[in-house]
């Protein structure tokens, strides 16, 4: 199973002994990018993968669908970071800036999106690529190579809690996607071959997503171990963002929609979340119905 370095996977970083309750031998598989994932995903190179629900639609672009979406990771957990003598109140006054941006990540893609529905021109809004954020990122911020940049967790928070930056007003999720982020994609050969298995794998997301939420020492502990980062920092991430299973329909055919509309994309791909997201095992493992999970 495929899954980013981010504090908001906390739930995934756990999910081994989770797993192994439930029968699942589970072999987690750290990565740095959603487009990482999403290539071992197409590739078979991992059986699961979080990816991010803007690559259901670069997925069906790319006319691949042997894959189902069947839970939800995390929402929000990616945002604008501005350095600390920068003010944008309104997108427009973000033109002229150089942000620092992972290249065709999913917050890149909302950003962009967001940024030009809000009134900005991106070709005033220079981005400069750092693929993987961490320390090239942060230095780059500190030195004044960049006025911010856009990027996930815990990049925002080591930036504000290093005094060189901070979290901008401008929220790249303050639209109907609701800053949907990640979800847990299976392989559809893996799971119409092992569906017990993935219903497990279902479970045990259910469980340490409800027992991170619970504990948060656990939680803290959890993301501190997996990241890297310190208490400081996962302290001040935790908050952007939600761990979260429920898989969210309406604000994925907003998301990809939205990409669209900004041109991100050549064809509305918003279809695609009709067909790829499958809510049988969410629903069997909670007793919930569709709509309770974020079904439309």
């Amino acid at each position: 199973m495929a899954y980013t370095v981010q504090i908001h996977q906390a739930n995934m970083m756990a999910l081994r002994d989770y797993a192994s309750k439930h029968g699942v031998e589970l072999e987690p598989v750290p990565m740095r990018r959603y487009a990482d994932q999403q290539l071992a995903l197409m590739t078979n190179e991992v059986d699961v993968a979080v990816i991010g629900y803007i690559n259901v639609g670069l997925m069906e672009e790319k006319n691949f669908r042997d894959y189902r979406a069947i839970c939800g990771v995390f929402t929000g957990g990616q945002n604008l970071t501005l350095a600390k003598n920068v003010k944008a109140g309104i997108w427009k006054e973000l033109e002229g800036l150089k942000l620092g941006t992972a290249p065709n990540s999913y917050s890149e893609l909302l950003f962009k999106a967001s940024a030009r529905l809000g009134g900005a021109d991106l070709s005033k809004i220079q981005t400069i690529s750092f693929a993987a954020g961490g320390p090239p990122l942060l230095a780059a911020l500190k030195n004044r190579q960049i006025d911010g940049f856009v990027s996930w967790e815990p990049n925002n928070a080591d930036a504000a809690i290093a005094g060189d930056g901070y979290y901008s007003s401008l929220d790249i999720g303050d639209n109907p996607t609701r800053n949907v982020n990640g979800l847990l994609a299976v392989n559809a050969a893996f799971l119409q071959a092992h569906r017990p298995a993935v219903l497990g794998l279902v479970h045990a997301t259910i469980e340490a997503t409800n027992a991170l939420n619970q504990d948060r020492k656990l939680y803290v502990d959890t993301a501190m171990k997996g990241t890297g980062s310190s208490l400081e920092v996962v302290n001040e991430a935790i908050p952007r963002g939600k761990l979260d299973y429920a898989l969210y329909a309406k604000e994925a055919k907003a998301l990809l929609k939205m990409v669209h509309d900004a041109k991100l994309t050549q064809i509305d791909t918003s279809g695609a979340v009709d067909k790829q997201f499958d809510y049988s095992l969410l629903t069997e493992a909670t007793g919930k119905s569709k709509n309770q999970l974020g079904g439309d």
